[in-house]
């Protein structure tokens, strides 16, 4: 866009060093041409050219909380507004009311989400259901409150999807967002017989999964190492009655190696700091957190408790209902994984070959003792590899090799922690689902899910993250501009075409079949001879020609690119078939099922915990028997990780498109965690990459609000009494009327601005227009309130004056009776006294 830029007015100095964009003042002194002067605040001078020079709103300079109120709208503005209001501590932006930008402070802000600031926002919304949150700042709460009011008034289900790279706070604002949801609830709450309320049980999820599911890392302290879609239930008076926690990929290799600087999951480290201080099992036998091989690469996080931190998850535990046998069983097994990383392994001969032993200490006895096996079962599986000869069907007995042996050790550790985790979810679940009878269910969904993730060594778990986060942009892409467009374009209304950036072509390069990257990686690992060396080969190869997928040459030979749309990643094959593939040894299977310990037992037999590709070890019937099923098996043995994890994703996004979405764009201000620092070119390359530019535009130029024509008469006739439709109305001219004598209250401003629209079904109006005809609707409801409110006290008054006055003429004629009576009792008297 080109500005005619006058004598002594603002522009925006573009590729500024340290802001990106910068407001500057034009030199009139300077002379004309293709280039003007401009100086910044700090009084340096750069050359802008006068074709590309933007003007200033000054609206921008003092910050806006509603971006669409801007006047002249550009990226510059956008930077700048979001800028100046994180340098006062405004951390949250609207566009509208369906999408909030949220800027990570870290550092707690005063006041900002007391219980005394959310029963503000919850008082006003009671008092004003049309305008949630107006007259306070926007604010988290301002789109769950909104989400709740439109769930109750459109009746049909919402979601929140709350999005943004690793370390932006998207963990927090869900957690937030649901403390509110439960806050509307208070007075609606039921206490029976001491039991805790749903709502607050949703609460006390939360720490739980956060102690066995979030993790240090170098972007995070506390980042969120697995996704998490939480759908709370509503009935039709907007009463919370059940919740449900769906979980997505948690991060296994986590478990056993974490990155310099990096954290295993909290709840280790909890652990250990509990144990010393007596407030678990003795024989746990722990030590402190640096002392074990899968905790001692960073064991603290400045301002943070462990200890503390325990005995929350501990409270929460109790809440939810969590048994003290339950507890113990969960710790026992958490303490197992920890000391399995102790083990060691030694190399030794074993009839003439290579061969491995454990070495003798206390060390394989403890976890044995923990998780409920024998030391000689766990021996062999550590010893010894067993396969099956597919054509004689003879069980094999191989040593394994020490590389070999700590596989099949890290194997164990990661997988009984993760379907613990699994469990625990499932668990947690049991608390907060109550199964109801009611068909007028509603829902909420909070998507908190992996942000968008570049390491120094990016490897399996990023590109499946990354996918993640294509998916869900998509989701942002085709609500926000491709179903926008495409429902003006059905309905016949003129607007502004947007063009946006789309990510198809970047999904189709990694899923679609037969020849996507994740395709190529399932194939290969079918393969027997396959490595992951083949594996590169088959990617560069598939992709010699794709702008999407490339070979990093700068970097290593197993090392490919991909452009994602947040920005190109570079990822290491390395362990990307071992990742993928997910086998499980079926002598760890048939190990862990013949566990003494209930709980450990039941997460390998259990089908809700055990993934359908690792099939339970064969038993001993017949060999028929065993052809019989083994098609079957091999079906089950052929899903991979990332086959579940995009039916997964696949589920998820079906879910989500059944809702009315909003979003929050959750911004990462800098990358050194460090409050009152704002990396403008970071921030803004963020804010171009989730689309927050074209979202404007089109919010602007579109209509946010739109009513089929029989709906929106329903719900807006009272503004116009004198328009009553006929036996057969004609919905669209009535509506038309309606809104034309809303337009003429409003005056010539509101008809200035083309605030609406008729399309082939439904009405299209400007958010802005819709607020204003709610405040009209409260306003005639509350005239009309008044005059019912008149009549009543009339009625009343006259009611009571009848009362009055009929009371009156009886006292008086009582009274004139007793006169009379008393007068006539004198003159007897007297006369009688005469006589």
């Amino acid at each position: 866009m080109e500005f005619i830029v006058k004598e002594s007015r603002k522009v925006w100095i573009p590729n500024h060093p340290t802001h990106g964009y910068r407001p500057g003042l034009v030199d009139d002194n300077a002379e004309s041409g293709e280039f003007l002067t401009v100086f910044d605040d700090e009084g340096n001078k750069f050359q802008v050219a006068r074709s590309e020079a933007l003007a200033v709103d000054a609206a921008c300079l003092t910050g806006v909380e509603d971006l669409l109120t801007l006047g002249d709208f550009n990226e510059p503005a956008l930077l700048h507004n979001i800028r100046v209001r994180y340098d006062q501590d405004s951390i949250y932006t609207g566009i509208g009311m369906p999408i909030l930008i949220s800027v990570n402070p870290y550092q707690n802000i005063p006041g900002l989400y007391s219980q005394e600031t959310m029963r503000q926002y919850k008082r006003l919304a009671a008092k004003a259901p049309s305008q949630s949150g107006g007259g306070l700042p926007i604010h988290l709460y301002t789109v769950a409150d909104a989400a709740y009011r439109a769930m109750l008034s459109e009746k049909a289900s919402q979601s929140i999807i709350i999005s943004g790279e690793s370390g932006a706070g998207k963990t927090e604002a869900t957690k937030r967002m649901l403390a509110y949801l439960a806050e509307l609830q208070s007075s609606k709450s039921e206490h029976r017989g001491g039991r805790r309320s749903v709502e607050s049980q949703v609460l006390d999820a939360n720490p739980v999964l956060e102690a066995f599911g979030n993790a240090k890392t170098v972007r995070n302290d506390n980042s969120s190492r697995f996704g998490k879609f939480i759908e709370v239930e509503f009935d039709s008076g907007g009463k919370l009655l059940s919740a449900q926690i769906s979980n997505y990929l948690l991060e296994k290799c986590r478990i056993v190696h974490q990155q310099p600087e990096e954290r295993n999951y909290h709840i280790f480290y909890q652990l250990c700091t509990a144990f010393s201080k007596g407030q678990v099992a003795k024989d746990l036998q722990l030590q402190p957190a640096s002392d074990f091989e899968y905790s001692k690469e960073c064991t603290e996080i400045a301002g943070l408790d462990d200890d503390a931190e325990f005995t929350a998850v501990l409270d929460c535990m109790s809440s939810l209902g969590f048994t003290q046998e339950e507890r113990d069983t969960i710790f026992r097994i958490v303490a197992a994984v920890l000391h399995l990383g102790e083990v060691e392994i030694v190399a030794c001969a074993r009839n003439g070959s290579d061969g491995v032993s454990v070495a003798e200490d206390k060390t394989l006895p403890l976890v044995c003792d923990l998780l409920g096996v024998t030391s000689e079962q766990m021996n062999d599986v550590l010893e010894h590899k067993t396969f099956e000869d597919p054509l004689t069907e003879t069980i094999i007995h191989r040593p394994h090799d020490v590389s070999s042996a700590s596989f099949t050790r890290h194997s164990m550790a990661k997988v009984v922690y993760a379907r613990l985790f699994d469990w625990l979810v499932w668990r947690i679940n049991e608390s907060i689902s109550h199964k109801n009878q009611q068909k007028d269910v509603r829902k909420i969904g909070l998507l908190d899910i992996y942000g968008f993730e570049v390491f120094e060594w990016n490897s399996f778990e990023q590109l499946c993250i990354n996918f993640a986060n294509e998916k869900l942009q998509q989701h942002f892409n085709m609500h926000m501009f491709s179903l926008e467009q495409r429902l003006y374009t059905s309905e016949g209304i003129n607007w502004s075409h947007i063009t946006w950036q789309d990510n198809q072509h970047i999904i189709d390069s990694l899923d679609k079949r037969p020849l996507g990257l994740f395709c190529l990686v399932d194939s290969e690992c079918l393969m027997p001879q396959s490595t992951d060396s083949s594996l590169f080969t088959k990617i560069l190869n598939n992709f010699r020609s794709s702008k999407v997928i490339y070979k990093a040459s700068r970097f290593g030979n197993t090392d490919f690119g991909v452009a994602h749309y947040a920005g190109e990643v570079v990822y290491s094959v390395e362990t990307f078939l071992m990742k993928n593939t997910g086998k499980l040894s079926k002598d760890v299977v048939s190990l862990f099922k013949n566990s003494e310990v209930e709980l450990v037992r039941r997460l390998f037999t259990d089908p809700r915990f055990a993934p359908p590709e690792q099939a339970p070890a064969r038993g001993a019937g017949a060999r028929s028997a065993r052809r019989g099923s083994r098609q079957e098996e091999r079906q089950r043995q052929n899903v991979t990780v990332s086959m579940m994890f995009r039916e997964q994703l696949e589920r998820l996004v079906e879910d989500l498109n059944k809702t009315n979405p909003r979003y929050v764009r959750c911004i990462k201000p800098n990358g050194n965690k460090r409050p009152n620092e704002l990396d403008s070119l970071d921030v803004l390359r963020q804010l171009r990459c989730a689309g927050m530019l074209e979202s404007i535009r089109i919010r602007r130029a579109g209509y946010a609000v739109r009513r089929p024509f029989k709906e929106f008469f329903a719900r807006f006739r009272i503004l116009a009494p004198n328009l009553v439709p006929g036996p057969d109305p004609d919905y669209r001219s009535l509506c038309q009327r309606l809104v034309l004598e809303v337009e003429e209250r409003l005056g010539d401003a509101a008809k200035q601005q083309k605030l609406w629209q008729l399309g082939q079904s439904r009405v299209f109006m400007k958010e802005d227009l819709e607020r204003k005809m709610e405040q009209m609707i409260v306003e005639s409801a509350k005239r009309q309130v008044q005059t019912i409110q008149r009549c009543w006290r009339g009625f009343v008054g006259r009611r009571y004056f009848v009362q009055v006055r009929r009371a009156a003429m009886t006292f008086q004629a009582t009274f004139r009776t007793l006169q009379q009576r008393e007068a006539f009792l004198r003159q007897r008297h007297a006369a009688l006294q005469i006589q």
